[in-house]
């Protein structure tokens, strides 16, 4: 097998280090155990399940799964780090990639090491945030974090196209792990793994024969153990009577993801995804990715380019000064005339103005290529680059502005909130851009690290409770005096962790809205009862922010009692609210 091939070599060829054999197969036994553990989660709180607390319980197990295989993994293969030395012999296998991987190098072994803190930490905050409030986006998040994990666990630093190819080709991965287990028996009488296993399938077999005499001889525990085998047999009998169509092909599907996923065939130099795109094979899994072809210190011919950059961040300079000369005297201020457009100005003019700071990430990328870099000017062009810089990060501060013109208007939205985790992207790729020209990277490490930023912001997004800030924002406002912000309680969606900042709107002054609020606290009430009653309970559908919130709306609900009795009453208390509020929109 090739060695850029994606795939691990057989099994066969690690029997070199007589003293690890137990070892491996053990870990190897108990990775083929957690695959079985693994595709029975899916089936239970995947396929039967289908609700977003069983999804987080899918996911706690995975996290488990994953921890110890490679717990035991490590524990195996710890002891052949010193005697292997796969580079050298030219036959390393994946696990030997991983093991050199993860101790050649002290700055890329830290790097991992905190990439797996970070991709644990967060994937624990999806899972509960799935537990308190689930959405589609949350489980593509815990996907591609418990990939990270995996990767990262395994020695590399998961970088968006190997998170990717270990995600999209994950069945193939497990194909060909799963032809691998058979090759892990040992054929020695006296091999240690063979007396592991005996170790404890011994002492199991004694306890259930001595047990099952014991139970024998006592007409009152025969009974008892009757009756449950009785029920548990039933229970078995029932789950396989409920099996649909599908389930099968799917678990079959779960099994070699898990085999893929639990101890990952990471991708290597050339990996499908690349060829595909017909990209050259890049040095990413070294922890520098300098410009290839020139050093650093290293000087090349003029580019004949030079003037041209050099004269188009002067331009810039100038332009930049100019407008935002125009932005901080027009719309830095707190009090705006009747009829001022805030959506022209506020929202878009806030993405006009993110455009731009992309098109000058972009745009300082392609004018520090190698070859400029290489030049012996580049000092000035660089001093050039700073100033633009600091004018670009002047810009970032009106987008900021412009959009908390808008908030500060009439209220705070979901694509506000979006807004500004756009521009904070925007102005973390152009920091990169200035580490790439600073640090002399090359292109393919810039496009590495803002994918892997904007998997990042997608990420936080999902985990952030953007309907609890958000209405938390507006209902302060509006009990503050401050009405406009009720036109997005009135006419916007909102989620069940949403809900609970609208309770300290039942008492404002304002008739329509302290009406119009308390209608549309018991249309929630009045909805989740349905919803219980209608839909037979189910651990796999359970939400910690629904059942809160009812106990809440439950303790409060005098303040409403008239709209939950009265359907007609409540729908025209919320139709008023609407219209009334449609005049801040």
């Amino acid at each position: 097998m090739s060695s850029d091939s994606v795939l691990d070599p057989p099994l066969e060829e690690e029997h070199s280090v007589p003293p690890s054999v137990g070892g491996r197969v053990r870990a190897i036994t108990v990775e083929l155990f957690a695959v079985i553990a693994w595709t029975i989660a899916a089936d239970l709180w995947i396929f039967r399940g289908g609700g977003y607390f069983a999804t987080a319980a899918f996911f706690a197990s995975a996290v488990v799964l994953v921890g110890v295989v490679h717990w035991f993994r490590d524990e195996s293969f710890g002891a052949r780090r010193q005697q292997l030395c796969p580079v050298a012999s030219g036959k390393a296998s994946t696990e030997e990639v991983e093991d050199n991987a993860r101790n050649a190098d002290p700055q890329l072994r830290s790097g991992v090491n905190a990439v797996t803190s970070l991709s644990l930490a967060l994937l624990i905050a999806a899972i509960l945030r799935m537990v308190w409030l689930g959405h589609p986006l949350t489980i593509v998040s815990a996907v591609t974090l418990l990939v990270a994990l995996v990767l990262s666990l395994s020695g590399w630093l998961p970088m968006l196209g190997r998170v990717f190819t270990t995600t999209l080709l994950a069945p193939l991965y497990g194909m060909n792990r799963v032809g691998q287990y058979g090759s892990a028996s040992v054929n020695s009488p006296a091999s240690p793994s063979r007396n592991a296993a005996l170790s404890v399938v011994l002492p199991v077999a004694a306890v259930v024969v001595f047990g099952g005499i014991f139970v024998m001889a006592n007409p009152d525990l025969v009974d008892r153990v009757s009756a449950w085998a009785s029920e548990w047999s039933g229970r078995f009998l029932d789950f396989f009577t409920e099996l649909s169509f599908w389930e099968i092909p799917f678990c079959i599907l779960a099994f070699f993801v898990g085999a893929g996923w639990l101890r990952p065939l990471v991708p290597v130099a050339g990996t499908p995804l690349l060829r595909v795109l017909d990209w050259p094979s890049l040095p990413t899994d070294e922890p520098h990715m300098m410009l290839d072809g020139i050093s650093k210190g290293e000087s090349v011919a003029s580019s004949p380019l030079y003037p041209a950059y050099r004269n188009t961040l002067i331009a810039l300079i100038g332009l930049f000064v100019a407008y935002l000369a125009f932005e901080f005297t027009t719309l830095w201020k707190q009090e705006f005339p009747p009829g001022f457009y805030y959506a022209g100005y506020a929202h878009e003019g806030a993405a006009w103005l993110t455009i731009a700071l992309a098109l000058a990430t972009l745009m300082l990328s392609i004018i520090f290529n190698p070859t400029i870099q290489a030049d012996s000017r580049v000092g000035r062009l660089k001093g050039l680059a700073w100033v633009w810089s600091a004018t670009n990060l002047l810009l970032a501060i009106a987008v900021y502005n412009r959009l908390w013109i808008y908030v500060g208007y009439n209220g705070m939205t979901r694509m506000r909130v979006v807004g500004f985790f756009g521009i904070t992207l925007v102005v973390i790729g152009f920091a990169l851009v200035l580490r790439k020209i600073l640090r002399r990277r090359s292109f393919a490490w810039l496009i590495q690290c803002q994918m892997i930023a904007l998997a990042l912001a997608i990420i936080l997004y999902s985990l952030f409770p953007v309907d609890l800030v958000v209405h938390r924002y507006n209902a302060s406002r509006v009990a503050s005096g401050y009405l406009k912000p009720a036109v997005m309680i009135a006419v916007k969606p909102i989620d069940d962790e949403g809900v609970f900042p609208l309770l300290d709107l039942v008492d404002v002054p304002d008739a329509i809205i302290r009406e119009g609020v308390r209608a549309k606290l018991a249309k929630r009430q009045i909805k989740i009862e349905v919803y219980s009653r209608d839909a037979s309970w189910n651990w796999h559908q359970y939400q910690t922010s629904k059942d809160w919130l009812y106990q809440t709306l439950e303790q409060n609900q005098e303040e409403w009692s008239e709209y939950l009795r009265d359907k007609t009453a409540r729908n025209e208390a919320i139709r008023q609210f609407e219209e009334y509020a449609m005049q801040w929109y």
